[in-house]
């Protein structure tokens, strides 16, 4: 294709397998000085950029590349993420990417035996975990300082009006969970301007996949799960994948179990090598207690003369608490390359969550420090969600300019019903002397709600390059209304809102994997739910915000470095309390930031994750002037953790691997003036694990593994909502796993 000596005999290492041809050139060129640039579906220039330099270039003629359109080749590396479709939806490298983004893929959730997304993302910068890291109901999480809303593939999951109706995913069903700081809104509309969660469904691979795994823990609870798949026939044109876990048992509350059941069956089309058709489903069943416990400050963030409460303390009553989800979801993503411009693609889902929540909880302290009123809820609630996401790729050059053009137009229909049966006061208990059995009535309806909302968006972004440059800009306009029918009241309300969103960053892409960037971007999302004081709809959110960063990837190294600072503001911040569940909306909050994180996986057995978090947040108006200029509430100043893994690669020891980790949580604050103060804490975790075949090659493939998580079971207040709502963060857990793939 072009003369050794232009090219400067360069060899690389080769390449097994089937890859997507950016990920098989990106491996096939690392320990090179060569760069690739696509100028059409199947062809592609490779320059010499060491060359560059001499006002001279080495250019292949342009060579054709197969699309073989296999899911196998990882957009994670170990824990070292390569490249990323939720930043720009055009699977795009992440140092090319003017955003700040974090992934934890598949092999880090395994190595830390995550159980939730809160576990999986604990050593992720910018991200808080320690709101409710005990909540079975849902994943309590911030990013910036703002609860993002979860993606599953790209798209949106169902949330219901208010605080229950909300998606649980399994990380065993995830190949990995990426995560975008930042306002997103120029792609993806209804987006918080602290970012969004996209978990990514395991595909279908030409790899065949047999897996099977266990667990337990020192709660008693057993955990079996499964992972199948491969081509369906012999050309490979069909393939599948099912997934399913089961687990039950207790946890550290007592009188609370644990159950869920999920299985996600997956199957993928390939007529032709320009076309793939995968259909996904997933259907989840969570019946259990309700783990979070409403606890009196006095006693667990502050001194009781009675004594400490222990962090397994139950204030409910077993035969009246009671968690239920049923979720499930089906769709598909189609893609088609029309030819060397275009490429089309079509990603449809529908999605239900229902929920039942029952749940006697604590409601304050009486004066002899032992006796704890306590309240009553009933809470059925329901949403289901039919989302659609059609969009347009062009690949093309303008003289020197090369563009990567997506046009996009998504429509998104929600439909949500919220009842609240409560009662404000049942029959106490003492918390030193606890009898359990009182007779629990049901409680009276309070709130009545259904909502219907349609949002309509459509979009557009170029990614341009320039030699090392690279620029990205997009723009949004969303079309959203709002039906809201108080059933109580029988009346109806409509809402329409519409908005512009926009984003624009730029990368320097030095050949040494340094890529610094700036970035501004807007924020617009349409909020389902309504104020707990009029029953009124609630606002659009907007915000904007100033990033700037810096990524490194050493060349020929699997390591990636990367730090941001961030200002974001946003009005209409909306505030979930939830007792008697309701909403409220303040006026403006900021939060500015730096980040710092790190991750490796080297080739003699070392990887490790590392992230720093400084986030300042603060409310700049307020309705009540207590809460002006005050941070927000579960939001740490500084947050720092360090993860790492060793396995011996040669030798007696060979197979054999340790780890640990140290997670920091500065100190935040449990109410909105401010005037709770939340200490600090430091948690240890530590795995040993072993690879069997190493003792008998007859057990390839079997792996043990033992977690320990807060090793020495610290007892801490993770959070406060109030002085009568204090929540404590998650004692010693041991898990052993054993895992087999054959």
């Amino acid at each position: 294709m072009a003369s050794s000596a232009s090219l400067g005999n360069v060899r690389t290492e080769g390449l097994a397998g089937l890859y997507r041809p950016e990920e098989a050139l990106e491996r096939l060129l690392q320990n090179t000085d060569l760069r690739f640039n696509f100028t059409g579906k199947r062809t592609v220039t490779i320059i010499n950029s060491s060359l560059l330099n001499a006002n001279a270039q080495a250019t292949l003629s342009p060579i054709e590349v197969s699309d073989q359109k296999s899911k196998d080749a990882p957009a994670v590396q170990g824990y070292v993420p390569k490249r990323s479709a939720s930043g720009t939806k055009t699977n795009t490298s992440i140092l090319e990417t003017p955003q700040a983004i974090s992934v934890v893929g598949r092999e880090q959730v395994v190595d830390q035996q995550s159980q939730s997304i809160v576990e999986a993302l604990r050593y992720t910068s910018g991200v808080s975990t320690n709101v409710n890291p005990n909540d079975n109901r849902f994943e309590s999480l911030r990013i910036r300082g703002f609860e993002p809303v979860l993606y599953l593939d790209g798209l949106q999951l169902p949330y219901g009006s208010q605080l229950y109706g909300r998606p649980k995913v399994d990380p065993f069903m995830l190949d990995r969970i990426e995560v975008l700081k930042g306002p997103s809104s120029s792609l993806y509309g209804q987006i918080a301007p602290g970012g969004l969660i996209n978990m990514v469904s395991l595909m279908p691979t030409t790899t065949p996949i047999r897996m099977v795994e266990f667990q337990a823990n020192n709660f008693g609870r057993l955990q079996a799960g499964f992972d199948v798949g491969g081509p369906a026939d012999p050309k490979g044109d069909l393939l599948y994948r099912i997934t399913g876990v089961i687990h039950g048992g207790g946890t550290q509350i007592d009188h609370v179990d644990d159950f869920r059941g999920a299985i996600s069956p997956s199957f993928t089309w390939r007529p032709d090598m320009d076309t793939t058709l995968t259909v996904l489903g997933s259907y989840q069943r969570d019946d259990s207690g309700v783990a979070i416990q409403f606890l009196p400050s006095v006693g667990t963030l502050y001194p009781n003369p009675n004594g400490q409460l222990p962090v397994s303390k139950f204030v409910g009553e077993p035969g009246f608490n009671q968690f239920t989800r049923t979720q499930y979801w089906v769709g598909y993503q189609f893609e088609h390359h029309a030819s060397d411009v275009w490429t089309v693609r079509q990603n449809l889902r529908y999605a239900s969550i229902d929920t039942m929540v029952k749940a006697v909880i604590g409601a304050g302290l009486q004066s002899d420090n032992q006796t704890l009123n306590r309240s009553a809820f009933i809470v059925p609630e329901k949403a289901d969600a039919f989302t659609v996401d059609n969009q347009a790729e062009a690949r093309f050059n303008t003289g020197a300019l090369s563009h990567i053009a997506l046009f996009g137009l998504d429509y998104r229909h929600v439909t949500s019903d919220f009842s609240q049966y409560y009662s404000p006061m049942v029959s106490p208990i003492n918390l030193y002397n606890t009898v359990y059995g009182a007779a629990i009535a049901d409680p009276p309806l309070v709130a009545h709600n259904g909502q219907v909302q349609d949002q309509l968006g459509i979009y557009v972004q170029d990614q341009i390059a320039l030699d090392r440059w690279r620029l990205t800009l997009s723009g949004r306009h969303d079309w959203v209304s709002t039906d809201t029918t108080n059933y109580l009241a029988n009346t109806r309300q409509s809402q329409n809102d519409s908005a512009f969103s926009g984003r624009a960053g730029l990368n320097y892409v030095f050949d040494s994997g340094v890529s610094p960037y700036i970035a501004y971007a807007r924020s617009f999302q349409p909020t389902i739910g309504t104020l707990a004081s009029t029953s009124e709809p609630l606002k659009p959110t907007t915000g904007e915000q100033y990033e700037a960063g810096v990524k490194y990837q050493p060349v020929g190294t699997n390591i990636l470095l990367t730090a941001a600072v961030f200002d974001i503001t946003q009005q209409n911040i909306v505030t979930t309390y939830p007792v008697p569940i309701g909403q409220q909306q303040t006026a403006e909050g900021r939060s500015r930031g730096v980040e710092l994180e790190a991750s490796a996986s080297l080739s003699n057995g070392l990887k490790f994750a590392a992230a720093y978090t400084y986030t300042d947040t603060k409310n700049m108006s307020a309705g009540n002037a207590a809460q002006l200029g005050k941070h927000f509430i579960t939001v740490p100043l500084n947050q720092a953790a360090v993860w790492a893994d060793y396995t011996f690669q040669e030798g007696q020891a060979a197979g054999f691997g340790f780890g640990g980790g140290i997670r920091y949580i500065g100190e935040s604050f449990g109410d909105a003036a401010n005037t709770i103060l939340i200490p600090d804490y430091t948690l240890f975790d530590a795995t040993v694990h072993y690879d069997l075949s190493n003792l008998d090659p007859r057990l390839r493939g079997t792996k043990v593994a033992v977690n320990v998580n807060n090793i020495f079971d610290k007892a801490y207040v993770s959070t406060c909502a109030s002085l009568n709502q204090c929540y404590y963060g998650t004692g010693r857990v041991v898990t052993g796993s054993l895992r087999y793939t054959w």
